[in-house]
């Protein structure tokens, strides 16, 4: 089964298409990935001989991460599934950094949240947890020191984080329940303020 998958989340975003037994082909996209999604699918479907007709299923990672990225992608990747008729995996951002990097099996994933914050999660024996809430990076990277964890910085590592989705995936795991922004929108989080100012 050929299988899409999209990383519109992380700040390396790629497309890839795989059967989960074989080598993947990736293609990465540009900073603007929203733009640019419908022209690397052409690209990368082109190269590998196959058409959109050609896909069994869509990964697509649901974060969190770029609150941007992650609604464009995510609507890519719906619209194209309903298109379609195919099954459509939402595979958490820490799930396929776990997939893609497994080694040390004790480890810190860190994805930068904005304000000084990250998004973190914790792998333990070779098991990766849920996303915590955004914390300061300081207090993230000082409580993995403490534990002797290594850092596995998504905002500097290239990880093939679609490819990874995408085996994810053709394994049939799990899918995750929702999308993880990880916290409100900019927009979201000024109404907030701006309805608190107006209950005093």
């Amino acid at each position: 089964m050929l299988i899409l998958s999209l990383d519109t989340a992380s700040p390396f975003p790629s497309l890839a298409i795989g059967g989960g037994d074989g080598p993947e082909r990736i293609r990465p996209l540009s900073p603007n990935a929203a733009e640019s999604i419908p022209i690397a699918l052409g690209a990368l479907l082109a190269d590998a001989g196959q058409t959109v007709g050609d896909l069994g299923r869509i990964a697509v990672l649901s974060g969190p991460g770029s609150f941007t990225g992650l609604r464009a992608g995510l609507a890519f990747a719906r619209g194209l599934a309903r298109g379609r008729g195919i099954p459509l995996v939402l595979v958490p951002t820490f799930a396929a950094a776990h997939e893609a990097r497994p080694e040390p099996a004790d480890a810190v994933f860190v994805l930068d949240a904005g304000r000084g914050d990250v998004h973190a999660a914790l792998r333990t024996g070779g098991r990766v947890a849920d996303a915590m809430p955004p914390r300061p990076r300081p207090e993230v990277e000082a409580g993995a020191a403490v534990r002797g964890r290594s850092v596995v910085d998504l905002g500097v590592e290239d990880v093939p984080l679609a490819a990874a989705a995408g085996r994810i995936a053709a394994r049939d795991e799990f899918g995750s329940p929702g999308v993880v922004y990880g916290r409100p929108s900019a927009a979201e989080e000024k109404r907030a303020r701006l309805e608190a100012l107006e209950t005093r």
